[in-house]
């Protein structure tokens, strides 16, 4: 009896420990620091450099609208696939190619892996609440489909991409990885 209580016990503290990501936007999981770096997006003048507006894809195709060109990257922070490079390689990528660039998170969990790259830019995360759903999947979906022009409800066979380029405001593709004939700085 007694070696099964310590088991539990043992079991409850190890599972308290072990924070899952990816559910949901993980907000509630950021430290107050770091929740102090987000708000709304209320215009895109005067952005900051470091913080996060969060967006739906209205605002966003809206915005585009204003630039010849321009690249959005739907990103997961932490991410450690190879077709996630370091903030600096899209930025050089737009630059290099005249894109506008815009940098939208899908959730907050391992926000401090993105903020340590300490790009010069402000960044997006999609607004969750403007989809009325917690499901981070889901929300995420719905905002990239509304950015390609599709009914959000729209289910891929196989995974599009997170790298949607536009041309005065109009979509002209998503790719997973950067073009590699115009791709610089790599």
């Amino acid at each position: 009896m007694k070696k099964l209580f310590l088991l539990s016990i043992f079991s409850l503290f190890t599972y308290s420990c072990i924070q899952v990501y990816g559910l949901t936007n993980d907000y509630g999981k950021l430290p107050e620091e770091q929740k102090s770096l987000i708000s709304p997006l209320e215009s895109f003048e005067n952005l900051e450099n470091g913080k996060i507006y969060t967006l739906n894809s209205n605002q966003l195709k809206e915005e585009l609208k204003k630039h010849p060109k321009s690249l959005v990257y739907v990103f997961t922070n932490g991410c450690t696939s190879k077709y996630c490079l370091p903030m600096n390689v899209y930025i050089s990528y737009a630059e290099a190619n005249d894109y506008q660039l815009f940098l939208v998170m899908n959730g907050y969990g391992r926000l401090n892996e993105t903020l340590d790259q300490e790009a010069e830019v402000p960044y997006f995360a999609i607004d969750n609440e403007f989809y009325s759903v917690t499901n981070r999947s889901k929300y995420f979906r719905y905002f990239e489909n509304e950015l390609m022009d599709l009914p959000k409800e729209t289910k891929h066979k196989e995974y599009p991409g997170n790298l949607f380029f536009f041309e005065n405001g109009e979509f002209q593709n998503v790719s997973i990885e950067l073009p590699k004939n115009l791709a610089s700085n790599q």
